[in-house]
């Protein structure tokens, strides 16, 4: 996580001076400054993409249940899209890449523009954030893993955490969860202070299937079932998605199995990629034309795949500048939560203004993780065996 999610006397300190860095940035002009040294060096407008994942309710009680860094309350939500609006013209992800790809001067947008995007396919998107995009009239697209969407399975982080959460309730180091031997290997292995920061540290290191079988293992031993995590970490039914599109919400590609995809051979990432087309497909009646890398992480021949399987572009999780004429198939995004544009104690707008137009970034104050990976040799796999049928 990019900061703790606590209201503790050390965060709240910590919060409120970046509020107040901020407010003297905004107050210098250093967020104008930064606006317009990356115009010059962009050519024109910037592109800016959010990436969200779980919008909630209650973003207090559900910090206590799930991955705090995924989650973004409805009422953060609707002001940080309400501020974007004011100094950005928000636009469908299609009209971005048409932006990124003028080239001349004539015809070219020099206002900026910003993308709305949501990664994986959580429910709540549907029951909570379209209201929102409906009202202010915001296109997004939204990326699903096709495998869990319809189905009561959960995602693998979510899994994962609620198991390392688990572990802390009960007083129990993770070094000590009592795991089989190689599975425990494993868990030594990325064991952290901190049931995120471990899970940081196992999705870094471990292939799918090592996840899969580290959450099967913790469940079992706390006599937990994916079925019983928090009702905030469900995806969407088909329907739900169905109404998205009915919505013009896009409905891009996440994988099959959220896998992510540097860590597998190609001819499994190709059916990751083409088998999640094909389903959204079918069961959308469309194709569709966006494409979003789990994890963030990606290969050239990755790259290559997206593109053979008729994507038009495909996104990271990289937060530095898109830029014209830019591989489409590297589409760089801010991840974007509750505690993004929060100050000592509520919303902040002048560390909102920093952050989405890049001063703190600018300045070095934040580190942008690079998602690419050099290719596998041919046949190359982390994974165990193939496909399956789903999660």
């Amino acid at each position: 996580m990019s900061e703790r999610a606590d209201n503790s006397a050390r965060w709240i300190v910590r919060r409120a001076v970046k509020a107040a860095l901020a407010g003297a940035l905004c107050a210098a002009g250093a967020r104008w400054a930064v606006r317009s040294v990356a115009r010059r060096a962009l050519g024109g407008a910037r592109v800016l993409i959010l990436s969200y994942h779980l919008p909630t309710g209650d973003f207090g009680a559900a910090a206590g249940e799930v991955l705090p860094s995924l989650l973004v309350s409805i009422g953060t939500l609707r002001r940080q899209l309400q501020q974007l609006a004011r100094e950005r013209e928000i636009v469908s992800l299609d009209e971005a890449c048409r932006v990124l790809k003028t080239r001349t001067s004539r015809g070219r947008r020099m206002s900026d523009v910003a993308v709305v995007t949501f990664d994986d396919g959580y429910a709540g998107v549907y029951e909570l954030a379209l209201p929102i995009l409906r009202e202010l009239r915001i296109p997004a697209t939204v990326y699903v893993a096709s495998g869990y969407i319809g189905t009561p399975h959960r995602l693998l982080h979510d899994r994962l955490f609620a198991g390392l959460r688990e572990l802390r309730r009960r007083g129990v180091m993770p070094q000590a969860a009592g795991l089989a031997a190689r599975l425990q290997s494993l868990m030594d292995s990325c064991a952290a202070d901190g049931a995120g920061a471990t899970l940081d540290r196992l999705i870094a290191r471990l292939s799918h299937d090592e996840l899969s079988a580290v959450a099967g293992a913790l469940e079992e031993r706390l006599g937990m079932s994916e079925q019983d995590l928090p009702a905030v970490t469900r995806l969407m039914s088909w329907d739900q998605l169905r109404g998205l599109r009915a919505a013009g919400i896009d409905v891009g590609g996440h994988t099959v199995n959220h896998v992510a995809l540097a860590n597998v051979a190609i001819s499994r990432a190709r059916a990751e990629i083409e088998g999640c087309r094909d389903e959204i497909a079918k069961r959308v009646g469309e194709a569709p034309r966006h494409f979003a890398y789990p994890n963030g992480l990606y290969t050239p021949r990755i790259m290559g795949a997206v593109a053979g399987a008729g994507f038009a572009s495909a996104a990271t999780t990289e937060d530095v500048e898109n830029r014209r004429d830019g591989d489409p198939f590297t589409l760089k995004r801010k991840t974007i939560w509750e505690n993004s544009t929060l100050g000592a104690l509520r919303y902040s707008e002048a560390v909102a203004a920093c952050n989405l137009d890049g001063v703190l970034g600018a300045l070095g104050w934040q580190r942008a993780v690079k998602g690419e990976r050099p290719d596998r040799p041919d046949g190359e796999e982390l994974e165990g065996p193939g496909l399956g049928s789903g999660p």
